[in-house]
């Protein structure tokens, strides 16, 4: 069993979610500490997107807009869809049955040509299909038909864009995405974060846009140490109540590029 000793985890935030994580790792970059230099990283949903931009060695500059390098924005979401969703998941129903629930509101979306289009559109914002060579990065997602999760890594055969669209498609905001004979959907489904997968590390760095105030963080496992970086006020601000609305992208990206100097410190001490 591998046992990374430093976890980078990166939680979801839908579209302004990316924004901010990918701000606040270019920022510390640019400040001399690279979120690279991590054993192990688990992107989730948005942190997929980001996770894979990382560890690929993508210059986070290019996620600046919306579209990424090329500029184009993907299509606005369904409301009424992410309506019935969030009701869902909302209910208080066992994980098992609001999976299965929402898988069944996904397949009913399922649209090929918007596939083939989420999948290019991921492309273009983490740079390659390739999976990183001499790092481990893990992009759960889930099966529409089963509820079932699924954790690929470059072991998985499945080409590193096609993963993380299944990892980010969220019903309503995504179509499922096709992998063998099942489409599957946004990897949050599975547990949030996915803190587990990162269970075996020593030291952790949770990304989590969608935190307000340090209650809102997950505990540590035993005997590891957990920093949870989530937005500031000023970025929380930007990012509004609605993580799709793509009107906040650019803003929230210099919001998480700026927050990288106060927390700067923090995270050059957790490894």
């Amino acid at each position: 069993m591998h046992s990374p000793d430093c976890a980078l985890v990166l939680g979801p935030g839908g579209p302004v979610g990316t924004a901010w994580m990918a701000g606040l790792a270019h920022g510390l970059r640019g400040l001399g500490v690279d979120l690279t230099a991590a054993d192990l990283v688990v992107g989730t949903s948005a942190g997929a997107i980001v996770g894979a931009a990382l560890a690929t060695g993508r210059d986070l500059a290019l996620l600046a807009e919306p579209g990424g390098a090329d500029g184009s924005a993907p299509p606005p979401p369904d409301r009424r869809l992410m309506g019935e969703v969030f009701a869902v998941l909302g209910a208080g129903l066992p994980p098992e049955e609001a999976r299965a629930r929402v898988g069944r509101i996904a397949l009913g979306a399922a649209d090929p040509d918007a596939e083939r289009a989420l999948v290019a559109a991921r492309r273009r914002l983490v740079g390659t299909d390739a999976w990183p060579a001499g790092r481990r990065l893990l992009v759960p997602a889930v099966a529409a038909e089963t509820g079932e999760s699924v954790v690929r890594d470059g072991d998985s055969g499945v080409p590193l864009a096609t993963a993380v669209a299944a990892s980010s498609a969220f019903p309503g905001a995504a179509p499922p995405v096709t992998v063998g004979a099942l489409h599957y959907v946004d990897g949050a489904l599975r547990s949030g974060a996915n803190l587990d997968l990162a269970a075996g590390a020593r030291t952790v760095l949770l990304l989590d846009p969608m935190a307000r105030q340090a209650a809102d963080a997950p505990a540590a496992a035993d005997g590891q140490t957990l920093l949870t970086l989530f937005p500031d006020e000023a970025a929380a601000a930007i990012f509004g109540p609605d993580p799709t609305d793509l009107s906040g992208w650019a803003a929230t990206f210099r919001a998480g590029r700026h927050q990288a100097a106060a927390v700067r410190e923090q995270v050059a001490a957790l490894r």
